[in-house]
This record gives structure tokens, sequence and C-alpha cells, in this order.
């Protein structure tokens, strides 16, 4: 073998690695194998979502291992003062309203700080906010999730507990392809 050959396939083998690396760190979504994302199909197993303990703006502790093995759960990382977030809330509640009863649940997880508790819970009444709206005021949640810190950002569990879909923004129209995509994960 002539040294520029070796040297190729010494840099295929290192990109190689690299990749896997890439995949194991940050799972399907690095891989592109994320649902509904360019190159989903055969590929690494879609992350297994971790639990986590938020208090609900009832002042309830909600822990995400109360749903996983039973439902589809929908988090959605949101703030008072992101725009998109508010365009986007209504069509949350109606898939909630559509799908409770089959299984499916929505988290709202507030990105807001303390000092905006009184303009969470405005907009929870103002938007009929009728699933659990949890508050990550140390951002604790929203770092393992979207460590980008994006706004709306949505991820999807399936009743497996894997993360089927992750989401960032909204634009008219997303809601159809996210009622498409729970409908899916109901079935």
């Amino acid at each position: 073998m002539s040294p520029s050959e070796l040297t190729s396939r010494r840099l295929g083998g290192r990109i190689l690695a690299t990749a896997a690396a890439l995949c194991a760190c940050f799972g399907a979504v690095a891989c592109g194998a994320e649902a509904g994302g360019a190159g989903a199909g055969p590929g690494p197993v879609a992350p297994s979502a971790m639990d986590f303990a938020l208090q609900s703006t009832e002042g309830k502790t909600v822990h995400l291992s109360d749903y996983l093995g039973k439902d589809v759960v929908l988090i959605d990382f949101w703030s008072t003062t992101c725009a998109p977030c508010m365009v986007e809330m209504p069509h949350l509640v109606d898939l909630y309203k559509t799908h409770k009863d089959k299984g499916f649940v929505v988290l709202a997880v507030s990105l807001d700080g303390p000092e905006s508790l009184a303009d969470v819970n405005r907009v929870v009444h103002d938007k009929e906010m009728i699933f659990p709206v949890l508050l990550d005021q140390e951002t604790t949640v929203v770092s393992r999730f979207n460590p980008k810190k994006e706004m709306p950002f949505t991820v999807l569990i399936d009743r497996s507990g894997k993360i089927i879909r992750k989401r960032p923004g909204y634009q008219p129209g997303d809601e159809k392809t996210l009622a498409k995509e729970v409908e899916k994960a109901l079935q």
C-alpha cells in the first residue's frame, strides 16, 4: 500500500470513529435519525428521556416518570416573552384536548424566571392551558433536553420513553405535522 493510500485509509477511519463518538454522545439526532428528519430510518436507537421533577404553577411536584410507560408525552419549552410560543400555544391546547383521552400529555415547561411568575399565571389563564405548566427557573431540565435554550422547543416522547422528535421553533403549519406525529405515536 502506498503512503497516500495509507493516509487516506487512516483519515477515513478517524472520520468514522468521530461519527460513531458523536452518535454515542448525542444520540439519534446527531446521526440524522430523528423522527421526521432527513436520514430517518435504520440507525441508532432513539435516546431515552431522562426523568426530571419540576414544580407546577399549582405548587405540585410533577415527575416525567409519572407518565413514561403509559402515555405519549410532549414537552414544550416556552416563555411569556417568546412571540412564536404564544402563537403556537393555542394549537398545543387543541392538540391536547383532542388526544388527552387516548393517553397524550403535554408538559409545558416555562423558562421564565421567578420575577415573571405572575406573567406565567396570566398566560396560563389567558391561553387556557389545561395541562401541567412547569417552572424550570434554574434551567436544569431545559439544559438536558434543549441546551441551546431555543423557544419554542418541543420534545415528543413515545409510550416506551424514547424521544422520537425534537424540534426548535414554530412556523404556521407546524401544528399539522406535529398532530400527525402524535397520532402515529398513539397508535
